[in-house]
């Protein structure tokens, strides 16, 4: 990416361009990262609990921070990023990490865009002083809804497509599979452990 925006800002006779844009993209994802960690400290300490009874809620005495839930995704990225170059060039190796990542942050929103059509029937809709309504009622409802999911519905499916070179299409497919399968079992089953226990100690 940065070197294609280079190479088009020296066409251009703009070459800060691609310095401007590599600093706006380290802005960005710092900021992603402080997004996401916000996330991992709600997953655990915030909604239903259902992580917070077991090793993944402890918190750090002195960092405040769920720390066992840190070093398990730390090492379970690691471990992901190792696997994912067997058998792969660079470029297929990167496109499946990418591409799955790509999915499986697309997943909620297909949740996301299924549940506006589902709760256009609620009576409550209209209630809410401080609601936005999507104009157009409860057709607007479906429109907007229907569009949203089908184009991240289409997104995943191109996310599912190898690159030219890929030296195993089969093998690529195959590991996004195994990739997303195993991350959702995983999800699953924290989620349902996390449950039984919250069950157990109420």
């Amino acid at each position: 990416m940065f070197h294609a925006i280079t190479a088009g800002s020296v066409v251009l006779k703009v070459g800060f361009l691609g310095i401007l844009a590599a600093i706006l993209v380290t802005v960005g994802m710092r900021a992603a990262w402080g997004a996401r960690w916000r996330e991992l400290r709600g997953s655990v300490r915030g909604g239903d609990r259902s992580l917070s009874a077991g090793a993944f809620g402890k918190i750090h005495p002195r960092w405040k921070t769920p720390y066992v839930s840190i070093l398990v995704q730390a090492v379970v990225s690691g471990a992901i990023l190792l696997l994912s170059q067997i058998n792969n060039s660079t470029r297929s190796a990167y496109q499946i990490l990418i591409d799955a990542a790509i999915i499986l942050y697309f997943i909620p929103f297909l949740y996301m865009f299924a549940a506006v059509i589902k709760l256009a029937a609620r009576k409550d809709r209209a209630e809410n002083p401080h609601a936005i309504l999507i104009p157009g009622g409860k057709a607007g409802l479906w429109l907007s809804g229907g569009l949203g999911f089908l184009v991240v519905l289409a997104g995943i499916f191109v996310s599912l497509v190898p690159p030219g070179d890929s030296t195993n299409k089969i093998l690529f497919e195959v590991e996004l599979l195994v990739w997303h399968g195993g991350s959702i079992l995983l999800g699953l089953i924290l989620y349902w452990r996390g449950v039984r226990n919250k069950r157990m100690a109420g």
